[in-house]
């Protein structure tokens, strides 16, 4: 029976002895009608309940407020993953490592000019090297999203490869867990400590960040079981899978790395 329904005879029924010829109808209170599929609550799962998909609140506020409950309650967090858009997680995880990737390129260039000032100077006034340090910083941006995107995708293919059964799961969701794992990043960024520090004071700061080192195993291991029920054996094909995935896409970021180095360094004579 429907929720807030009540029970009553089919019009014009017919009774004998007091019992009804036809079964009773349920009509729900708020709509009036026998099936009312729109105010049935919603399936477990299918509605998110993560800080950063709740429009009602500043977007730092939401952006900090995921970043610190994938963190702090790993297992909780990504072993609940509700079901939703990837659209969603894709711009938490483009906020976060944007933030987290400019605050390491500030004194990462603050220690170039305090090493090397004429080939800072150098730099700077070349709009060619600007431009180049620019893409490069956008495409490392793009290579760590894809990164995350495909180590979640990973866990899920690798846990249901051909011959396994069939696991509650698809691989949308494995990239949402990989795009909301962006939030160990900016947490562990420059920006991140100085961020736990305004808004936890200097006793408290350090337990999220060393909360964030810890969590990729845990949040793993929950995400796995909880959300696709994997057992042994389909963990650790989604394991083996994504280290050997995510291996090579590593190697292939730090070659962009040394390109771009090393374009720039052949600029200026170095």
């Amino acid at each position: 029976m429907l929720p807030d329904a009540v029970p009553t005879e089919s019009p014009g029924a017919e009774t004998t002895g007091g019992d009804s010829v036809a079964p009773p109808i349920a009509l729900c209170v708020t709509c009036g009608l026998t099936l009312c599929p729109g105010c049935a609550p919603a399936p477990r799962g299918s509605v998110s309940s993560l800080a950063w998909e709740d429009g009602s609140q500043p977007c730092w506020s939401r952006l900090w407020g995921t970043a610190l409950a994938s963190s702090l309650e790993p297992q909780r967090f990504f072993g609940e993953l509700p079901l939703g858009r990837v659209s969603e997680a894709l711009a938490f995880a483009a906020c976060a490592e944007v933030f987290a990737l400019a605050s390491l390129a500030l004194p990462a260039a603050l220690g170039l000019r305090w090493v090397a000032p004429e080939l800072t100077r150098q730099v700077l006034s070349s709009s060619a090297a600007c431009g180049t340090l620019a893409l490069s910083w956008v495409a490392f941006v793009t290579c760590m999203l894809g990164l995350h995107a495909l180590w979640g995708a990973c866990l899920d293919w690798g846990a249901q490869l051909p011959g396994a059964r069939r696991l509650g799961s698809s691989w949308q969701r494995g990239v949402r867990f990989g795009l909301y794992a962006c939030g160990w990043d900016l947490l562990t960024s420059p920006l991140g400590v100085l961020a736990s520090l305004l808004t936890r004071g200097p006793l408290r700061a350090w337990a999220p960040i060393g909360a964030a080192a810890r969590a990729p195993r845990l949040a793993q291991r929950a995400y796995l079981e909880q959300c696709l029920g994997a057992d042994a054996a389909a963990q650790q094909r989604a394991r083996r899978l994504s280290m050997f995935v995510l291996s090579g896409g590593m190697l292939l970021v730090v070659l962009l790395l040394l390109a771009a180095v090393a374009s720039l360094a052949l600029r200026f004579g170095y």
